[in-house]
C-alpha cells in the first residue's frame, strides 16, 4: 500500500501515522501525534490522494471515539494521551468535510454527527462550549476559542447541511 514504508510498528500493530522525524537522519523523533496533525488528511483530500486521507483520517476518528474528544497530543506508543486537554479544535471536523465532498461517503456524514454529540455531551456550558481540560474525566476549563465558533462549527454545519441536502434529493 502506498505509504507503507512510512508505517510505525509498535509491538505487533502497524499504526498508519506520519510520525515526527528528524529532518537529516529519518529518525523518529517521539512517539507522538498532535491534534493539529488531522488537518492532513484534508490536504490529502485537496491534493487527489483520497485513499490516503481516509487512512489518516481513520486514526483520528479513532483517537475520537476512544475519548469523546481529540486530546493535543496523543502517544501511539502508550495508547493515552500525553497533553490531555481538548480546545475545541477544527481540524478533524475539516478534515471530514473534505473527505464527504470527495467521497459522498455517508461514513463521513456520521462521523460528523458522532463529533456534534461528544460536543454536546461533554463541552457545552452554560453560555456557549469549553475546552475539555482533560479528555479521559472531560473536567472543562472556563474558555472556548475563537476558532471553535469560526472554525469548527462552520464545518460541522457544512457536514450537515450536506447530509440534509441530500436527504432531501434523495442522494
Amino acid at each position: 500500500e502506498k505509504g507503507g514504508d512510512c508505517l510505525i510498528e509498535s509491538s505487533s500493530d502497524r499504526i498508519p501515522i506520519y510520525a515526527n522525524v528528524h529532518m537529516e537522519t529519518g529518525d523518529v523523533m517521539n512517539s507522538w501525534v498532535d491534534s493539529l496533525s488531522a488537518f492532513f488528511s484534508g490536504l490529502q483530500v485537496l491534493s487527489g490522494d483520497v485513499i490516503e486521507a481516509a487512512c489518516n483520517h481513520a486514526l483520528y476518528y479513532a483517537i475520537w471515539r476512544r475519548f469523546g474528544a481529540l486530546p493535543e497530543r496523543f502517544n501511539w506508543k502508550t495508547k493515552l494521551p500525553d497533553a490531555a486537554f481538548y480546545p475545541l479544535r477544527p481540524e478533524l471536523v475539516e478534515s471530514t468535510y473534505l473527505l464527504y465532498r470527495a467521497t459522498r461517503n455517508p461514513f463521513y456524514l456520521h462521523v460528523g454527527s458522532e463529533i456534534l454529540e461528544s460536543l454536546e455531551k461533554h463541552s457545552r456550558a452554560k453560555c456557549g462550549y469549553a475546552t475539555l481540560h482533560n479528555v479521559i474525566d472531560k473536567t472543562q476549563e472556563d474558555r472556548m476559542e475563537s476558532f471553535f465558533l469560526s472554525e469548527t462549527c462552520k464545518y460541522l454545519y457544512l457536514v450537515s447541511l450536506y447530509g440534509l441536502f441530500l436527504a432531501g434529493s434523495g442522494g
